[in-house]
């Protein structure tokens, strides 16, 4: 098993765990209460959000899902099943629901991939108590179910970041930064219809040039509580 089949197939048990408990066990109110809401985040190449990912993670006690992690959920039919049928009968009834909505038209790309990527992340923001790295997350997840954070840098600070972290030269640095923003932005307006840039997409756009790694996730960790306290009190 990889390292990836590892993190997927533990997060697959805590949810089901999570799922048998609440079935056999907790009242209406206290499946809400114990819900934990996700947090994603989008950000540009060299700017420490992955950092910043990793450290919410830990911030929380949440399992980190960067992308390599989603597409392999996403191209394994086992398990996105074991996903789906994690979710209690009102979350699968209310993804359906969903489903049929994207599918007559709230995103712009009709590939399978992007079908299957909408319907996975659907179902783990149902079941919370993840960090999410890219893939357009926040546009899926809404701003009713999660907490949603963009991290942006200077171009100039993103290439010195590659050059000094990744070991490349300076014109590979500000290739890798380049083609990076245009494919990411590319993606979720393929997908999405949406701009990345949008700041309206995102609770929080967090500067790495003017606020440290550990102020970020302080600072981050603090609104993302503050605002699962508002959702839990609308529920």
């Amino acid at each position: 098993m990889t390292s990836i089949e590892a993190i997927i197939d533990r997060q697959l048990r805590r949810w089901e765990l999570e799922s048998n408990i609440r079935a056999a066990e907790l009242t209406t109110e206290e499946k809400q209460q114990r819900h934990q809401p996700v947090i994603t985040i989008s950000r540009q190449r060299g700017s420490g959000g992955t950092l910043i990912a990793s450290k919410l993670a830990n911030r929380f006690n949440y399992t980190l899902l960067h992308r390599d992690i989603i597409d392999r959920i996403v191209e394994s039919t086992g398990y996105k099943r074991r996903l789906v049928e994690s979710l209690d009968e009102h979350s699968q009834s209310q993804m359906e629901t969903w489903f049929a909505a994207m599918v007559a038209g709230n995103y712009v790309d009709g590939s399978d991939y992007a079908r299957h990527l909408s319907e996975i992340i659907y179902s783990i923001s149902q079941l919370g108590g993840v960090v999410v790295i890219g893939r357009g997350a926040n546009f899926i997840v809404g701003h009713d179910l999660g907490f949603h954070i963009r991290v942006v840098a200077p171009r100039n600070d993103r290439i010195h970041n590659l050059m000094q972290y990744e070991g490349l030269v300076e014109k590979e640095a500000a290739k890798a930064v380049e083609t990076s923003d245009h494919e990411r932005s590319e993606f979720v307006k393929r997908t999405f219809g949406k701009s990345i840039d949008d700041p309206l997409y995102y609770d929080l756009v967090i500067n790495h040039l003017t606020i440290s790694i550990e102020t970020a996730t302080s600072l981050i960790a603090a609104a993302a509580m503050e605002k699962f306290a508002l959702l839990k009190s609308k529920e």
